[in-house]
């Protein structure tokens, strides 16, 4: 029974990938401008009927739920059919956590980190840290990242494939680790499938 459940996860990630692919081959093929080393998830979406407005820069990140929209349909019903179109820009160095919204006519970065859920309705300047709903920013990227690096000189950090054990003294103990502060995983096992070199 194990053996049939690696095999079916093994289809599934195989129908995924390819789904992903033809999905992020279409977006370029309408336009979509794509930087090097850029990471979209599976469950990211982009606006299908616009991606020629909207441009990602290198070393992007976007969660699963991320939704970039070159288009807000709100005015559709009461202005007669029309839809207010806008571009997207991204430039490098940016991270969007799971379920950001992006809406359209905004630029962003370089060097931004967007938090999970967060919806973005302005430009973002560069060497930020923003979240809400609409965001705001609450640091500065720059000292964002320093205050991590910081943390790792002192706090535990596990490599990601330790996380694969079926171990549960292993699990046991994260979960004690985190009963009060956050632990820090390195990595990634094989070869990550969603990032676009």
């Amino acid at each position: 029974m194990r053996i049939l459940f690696k095999i079916l996860a093994r289809i599934n990630a195989y129908i995924r990938l390819r789904h992903f692919n033809s999905l992020l081959q279409n977006y370029l093929n309408n336009g979509l401008k794509l930087g090097k080393n850029v990471t979209i998830m599976p469950g990211a979406y982009i606006d299908a009927k616009y991606p020629y407005l909207i441009s990602i820069g290198d070393n992007c990140s976007l969660s699963n739920g991320v939704t970039i929209l070159a288009h807000d349909a709100s005015t559709y019903k009461f202005t007669n059919g029309y839809t207010r179109v806008g571009k997207v820009e991204i430039k490098d160095n940016c991270f969007f956590g799971t379920n950001a919204i992006i809406l359209p006519g905004v630029t962003i970065g370089p060097n931004v980190l967007i938090a999970a859920g967060s919806l973005i309705n302005k430009n973002i300047p560069p060497n930020s840290c923003v979240a809400g709903v609409p965001a705001r920013i609450y640091q500065r990227f720059d000292e964002y990242i320093e205050q991590h690096k910081e943390a790792l000189k002192k706090d535990l950090s596990f490599e990601y494939k330790e996380f694969e054990s079926p171990d549960n003294d292993f699990k046991e103990k994260i979960r004690n680790l985190v009963e009060n502060d956050f632990i820090y995983v390195k990595g990634y096992t094989g070869k990550f499938p969603w990032t676009i070199t």
